[in-house]
């Protein structure tokens, strides 16, 4: 049995001490091995009423009870006057009628809609998933409603207050009338359905019980309900009273939680900012790709809670790009510079000419804000949600923060170990500073009172096999490098961050060191369904003319032989290297259009430009019927079926660009695109880079795949990864041991 509150009900809230008494009464009555789910203040927003009316007070999905909406209601048997039908006469109380069992069935039949449009659960045209409607009475006992004569047929279905007992409470519930009791998968399906699984799911049919093409194992992926577990559910669905932050590792799900808690704020205004006319939210993010993705993710999540448009929403939302500008459309710096005086607006030119010796051309503009404004930053939104917070710097994030009413209600979500810069998430002691005594000034240890953590930590990974997760990961620190890695977690609990198991001792440098991956830590769709030595295909060619056309024959093959999509397909190039008189960029386009054009094959080109802000024209990154070949700063974020990672021992070979830290960073991000095949490519067949590749892949290509090390010396490394995330790993891992 698994539970979960999506409220902030507290004792002092009208009928709040009643409802709180009765959730931990109703966690006693059941057994831990149940397969159920119960919620507290499940968010289905009904816009008539009270405001603590709103949403169903208790939702219960069992196995064999079926759907029970439970609602509860603080009475004394003395306010109840008298009952007509659904309607109760009350005295003595604000509200002089109430028909809580009317509004406990409307809010059940309205689930009962979304488990309606899913095929397993339909028999006949009809659901399969019974559903009962129940009052519950705390304040009132057995004996004193049947004295008043509520008895009969036609009397309400009640639970009284008498009744709360473990044992009692859970024989009432027994003898609640349901249907037959539900079977191991359309439990699974309705339980899916109630974790706001359906917004992010993808067809409704079913995949091929017996695949052999790529195109048919991809359907396992993409077809079905999905659903979010439970950690994602609590993170999605609770709204915290200041600021939040949510650490994860690449796949956890975190720009989905993102879109999904802001329309969970956007049905509910009345539950954070109760005093507030019209609420006014942002969703922010840095690639400019994830405009169209994460808009529309907001628009089904709000849909799927107010069952309406997005439009229609008591409170509003500006989805808008970090930057923005004259061709890009509305920017957080954009907005936010337009309201201080004595400082203009730079575009990524203008910023780059202004500063030239800033690594950082954002920070650069932001902090001039800052600078400028000296703390007069206006009010401009009550709540701000950062996707991909680990792409934005400090003076971003404070610029966020500036920018917000009183409860400082930023919320932001660092993709672990996926920055292009480095693997870490600053603490929020880099990132907002401390006081004279050496304390956090935004403290984001512990939990808020009744309510949600302020830091979580997600090591699910459900986008890439675990095999291809762990891939990325050795090669992104080169854990099997000649010469050891460049950038190391040397703490256990720093692994454990990530999801893995390690056996080692950091203590002795030189020992070996054996990382794990526990197959819950990455419940992929095709886990156990499909070879594990076939996720990752590694080659080497001669020359780059050679690499580009053995990659579009393998792309011909996924097209037409393997049935899948050509905007399934994603070519990253990572080199930098000019060829033949061109660009990188020029050069591979040229070559792999060419070489595409003879298979009747399109490709769709979606570089960064050089205008850092995205233009309108930018922000979708996938075309249909289109192969898409980008470069990493376009990719970011973005996922495909099966990705092939061109150039990729530039990582090792280009030591003119950037860092070798930063370059295995882009390696990593370019990896963990990929939703279910990845293609490492390269040329310099002798590069010591595909030496290490081949390394890791002898471990990996495994069911149950392991990935030994030696433990370097410390003072080697060019990152020790977990220096900064020290204090919130003390503070915030407490809750997943």
């Amino acid at each position: 049995m698994e539970y979960l509150s999506a409220s902030s009900v507290s004792e002092s809230d009208p009928g709040g001490e009643a409802e709180l008494n009765v959730w931990n009464r109703l966690k006693r009555a059941f057994n831990t091995d149940e397969r159920g789910v119960l919620y507290h203040q499940y968010p289905i927003i009904q816009k008539g009423g009270n405001r603590f009316d709103r949403k169903p007070d208790f939702v219960l999905l069992h196995e064999e009870m079926g759907l029970v909406i439970l609602e509860c209601k603080g009475y004394t048997i003395d306010q109840i006057d008298r009952i007509e039908g659904d309607t109760w006469i009350l005295e003595g109380v604000t509200q002089k009628t109430a028909s809580p069992l009317e509004q406990a069935r409307d809010q059940g039949f309205h689930l009962q809609s979304y488990f309606q449009r899913e095929s397993r659960l339909r028999s006949g045209g009809q659901c399969v998933v019974s559903m009962t409607p129940v009052v519950m009475l705390p304040s009132i006992e057995r004996s004193e409603w049947e004295e008043r004569g509520f008895t009969g047929p036609a009397a309400p279905r009640v639970i009284t207050g008498d009744e709360l007992g473990a044992q009692t409470l859970r024989d009432r519930l027994d003898q609640l009338p349901s249907l037959d009791p539900l079977s191991k998968e359309e439990y699974d399906v309705a339980r899916a359905v109630l974790s706001c699984g359906q917004p992010i799911s993808g067809s409704h049919g079913s995949p091929p019980e017996d695949p052999t093409t790529r195109g048919e194992y991809y359907d396992i992926v993409t077809t079905g309900i999905r659903e979010l577990d439970m950690r994602q559910q609590e993170i999605g669905l609770r709204i915290p009273p200041g600021p939040q932050q949510i650490r994860g590792i690449a796949g956890s799900g975190k720009t989905v939680l993102v879109a999904m808690k802001a329309a969970r704020m956007l049905s509910d205004p009345d539950e954070w900012a109760p005093n507030v006319d019209t609420p006014r939210i942002a969703l922010t993010f840095k690639t400019k790709s994830l405009y169209e993705h994460i808009t529309s993710l907001t628009e089904r999540f709000y849909q799927r809670f107010g069952g309406e448009q997005l439009e229609d929403a008591d409170a509003e939302i500006d989805i808008l790009h970090g930057w923005g500008g004259g061709r890009t459309g509305d920017g957080v710096y954009y907005r936010v510079v337009n309201q201080v005086d004595g400082v203009h607006y730079r575009n990524y030119s203008d910023a780059k000419s202004a500063f030239p010796d800033a690594d950082d051309e954002q920070e650069a503009v932001v902090g001039e804000v800052l600078e400028k404004a000296d703390g007069d930053i206006p009010d401009l939104w009550d709540a701000i949600l950062v996707d991909e917070a680990q792409d934005f710097g400090p003076q971003f994030l404070n610029l966020c923060l500036e920018s917000l009413t009183g409860a400082n209600r930023l919320i932001w979500a660092y993709d672990e170990a996926q920055d292009l810069g480095s693997l870490e998430a600053p603490s929020p002691k880099n990132l907002f500073g401390t006081d004279e005594d050496g304390n956090a000034l935004l403290d984001l240890s512990g939990t808020y009172k009744n309510g949600p953590q302020k830091t979580y930590i997600m090591r699910k990974a459900y986008r890439s096999p675990h095999q291809l997760l762990m891939t990325a990961h050795a090669l992104g620190m080169g854990l099997k490098r000649d010469g050891g890695p460049v950038q190391m977690i040397t703490r256990q609990d720093g692994w454990e961050n990530l999801g893995y198991n390690i056996d080692g001792d950091f203590r002795k440098t030189g020992s070996e060191a054996v990382l794990t991956r526990p197959t819950e830590n990455s419940p992929h769709p095709l886990q156990g369904e499909y070879p594990p030595d076939k996720y990752i295909t590694h080659r080497s060619f001669a020359s780059k003319a050679d690499e580009i056309e053995w990659i579009a024959e393998q792309l011909r093959q996924d097209i037409f032989e393997n049935g899948l999509d050509p905007e399934d397909l994603l070519v990253i190039s990572l080199s930098g290297q000019r060829r033949n008189g061109k660009s990188n960029r020029d050069f591979c386009q040229t070559n792999l259009e060419h070489a595409l054009d003879k298979f009747d094959i399109e490709l769709n080109t979606a570089w960064a430009s050089e205008d850092s802000p995205p233009a309108d024209d930018e922000k979708a990154f996938k075309q249909p019927g289109e192969v898409t070949l980008s470069g990493i700063n376009r990719a970011k974020g973005n996922e495909a079926a099966s990705v092939y990672v061109m150039g990729a021992d530039s990582t090792v070979e280009e030591t003119w660009r950037d860092s070798e830290l930063k370059r295995r960073n882009q390696l990593f991000v370019a990896l963990t695109r990929s939703r279910a095949w990845c293609t490492v490519t390269g040329t310099n067949p002798g590069s010591m880079f595909h030496s290490e590749v081949e390394a890791v892949l002898e471990e990996v290509q495994k069911d149950s795949p392991t990935l030994s090390f030696e433990v370097p010396e410390s003072r080697d490394l060019d990152h020790e990864l977990e220096e900064d995330t020290a204090d919130l790993v003390d503070t915030g891992i407490d809750d997943f041991l």
